[in-house]
């Protein structure tokens, strides 16, 4: 009998320990939301090579530069590297499978036209499709020119993020949103910080959302951010979460 009490008692603990590890397991995680776990700020090949073969997707900044009628991958306000999209995507050109988040930083009517014919150039000479792309502004009005080019389209609403403003602030920038979304008859992704979350729930609940995390995620609480990611990825509304990915290789 004791035995027995023993044992159950060693089964007990080890399922404990390994349940503890694997709710931490960012392999884990991976595995069971594969298709919604992409990574954040992808901006070099180097990095793309990294982590090409272990995800689903990557998110990267791009800036149209009128004057070459390209993309040139960069985060302002650092230092162009000159890493134009098409070298970028023909690295990868032979994984078909492949996502890309384009937050496109500078779409706007003067450069909407060229910047179609120029993607559209890219992907259909490296043989890519173009679902795989979701294309991000925070010009809502730019957007749905590149749905209709078989784009996936998504419009970020706030940076740092809708939570971060105050009631007053908070109700303007609502009432902005939803008078663009009216007026543009957007009905499709809507993009933000993580802690947007909940808002994002109760304010458009038609609208599927992207996310990412930041920095400060799980540095404070990590029972409790762990918790809320397992919530997202397990909403059937949030279809992408970016996570920081600490590359082996310079940041950019």
């Amino acid at each position: 009998m004791k035995r027995k009490f023993i044992l159950l008692f060693l089964g007990i603990l080890l399922f404990g320990i390994l349940s503890f590890f694997l709710f931490f397991s960012d392999n884990f995680l991976k595995l069971l939301f594969n298709q919604k776990i992409w990574v954040h700020r992808v901006n070099s090949i180097e990095k793309l090579d990294e982590l090409k073969a272990d995800y689903y997707g990557v998110e990267l900044d791009v800036v149209f530069v009128d004057s070459l009628k390209k993309f040139d991958i960069n985060h302002p306000p650092e230092k162009s590297i000159q890493l134009f999209l098409e070298e970028y995507l023909s690295s990868v050109s032979q994984n078909k499978t492949l996502h890309f988040w384009l937050d496109f930083k500078n779409l706007e009517a003067k450069n909407q036209e060229q910047a179609i014919k120029n993607l559209n150039f890219i992907c259909d000479s490296l043989s890519l499709l173009r679902n795989n792309f979701i294309v991000e502004s925070s010009n809502v009005s730019m957007l749905n020119e590149f749905l209709k080019e078989g784009y996936q389209i998504s419009y970020y609403l706030h940076w740092p993020g809708l939570y971060s403003l105050n009631k007053n602030e908070f109700k303007q920038k609502l009432n902005s949103i939803n008078e663009e979304l009216k007026i543009y008859k957007y009905k499709n992704y809507l993009s933000s910080d993580y802690r947007d979350y909940e808002i994002l729930k109760k304010q458009f609940p038609e609208h599927e959302i992207l996310l990412w995390l930041d920095d400060a995620f799980g540095k404070q609480d990590k029972f409790k951010d762990r918790l809320l990611l397992y919530k997202m990825l397990l909403d059937k509304d949030v279809k992408v979460i970016l996570i920081r990915y600490k590359s082996k290789i310079n940041e950019r």
